[in-house]
């Protein structure tokens, strides 16, 4: 097995011929759930990309796993992780989605870009609960303002870029609530994944107005065919902590209340 290059943090970041675990929709995130095709599948790197400077990882060439039932590649831009043992734990590495390829003797390969750092892996919980309210996703273009860990994640997924043709604000319809962020309806286009936000929604009169980010979005094939498409997306807090002393009674509320209609 090749050695590990490292990153940043000194935490190993997989390297050609490593075995790695693909999880498609980025897991960590527990608000609304991933578009999961499948999760934690094999899969190995075939070839890395890196910087020239830094060696840190840009983008990856793995064996495309094999999800259960799949008969298409994920949309372009999907977020997805890459997950593999180390000595100081489980890591994994954000990325997303870009083309599958064919390589030698028919092998069907992915080709992912690098969209943020290596981390361990902490899988954070959040109580959530179904609720429809009004949202407002504004789009973040003051990208110097961000963290320099969040900015350069941002650079890397091709954000400022794009910036010029997205409107300011997103209007939309969060279905599904929790300390850690929300899921959203709104109008077509999707929303490219890493965006930063800022989400400003209320419940129950206290106005909540915080830094977030995309984690995915899918347009959704609509229901009939006079309805407008609809797109999903998950938000993700960028400090959950920030409100989350306050939402998280609301969310429980809004939990037992549901709970009570159920018993009816």
């Amino acid at each position: 097995m090749a050695k590990a290059a490292t990153v940043g943090t000194q935490l190993p970041a997989p390297d050609v011929n490593d075995l790695v675990r693909v999880t498609v929709g980025d897991e960590d995130d527990d608000d609304g759930g991933p578009p999961a095709l499948a999760s934690e599948v094999a899969s190995r790197v075939e070839d890395r990309a890196s910087d020239r400077k830094s060696g840190a990882p840009l983008a990856y060439l793995i064996a495309a796993p094999w999800f259960a039932g799949d008969t298409e590649e994920p949309p372009v831009g999907t977020a997805c992780t890459l997950q593999w043992p180390t000595e100081r734990g489980l890591c994994v590495l954000p990325v997303a989605f870009q083309a599958e390829e064919n390589g030698e003797a028919g092998l069907r390969m992915w080709r992912v870009a690098v969209t943020g750092p290596v981390r361990r892996h902490e899988r954070r919980r959040f109580v959530r609960a179904a609720w429809s309210l009004p949202a407002e996703l504004f789009v973040r273009r003051d990208l110097e303002a961000l963290p320099a860990e969040r900015r350069h994640a941002v650079e890397r997924a091709g954000i400022r870029s794009k910036l010029a043709e997205l409107p300011d604000c997103y209007p939309a319809t969060a279905v599904n609530v929790s300390e850690g962020g929300l899921l959203c309806v709104s109008a077509a286009p999707a929303m490219p994944a890493a965006l930063p936000l800022v989400a400003r929604f209320t419940i129950e009169q206290t106005c909540f107005e915080t830094p977030a980010s995309v984690v995915w979005s899918v347009q959704r094939d609509a229901a009939t065919a006079d309805a407008a498409a609809v797109v999903e997306s998950a938000i993700a807090f960028d400090d959950p902590g920030r409100y989350g002393e306050v939402l998280r009674p609301l969310v429980f509320q809004a939990q037992l209340r549901a709970r009570r209609l159920d018993m009816r």
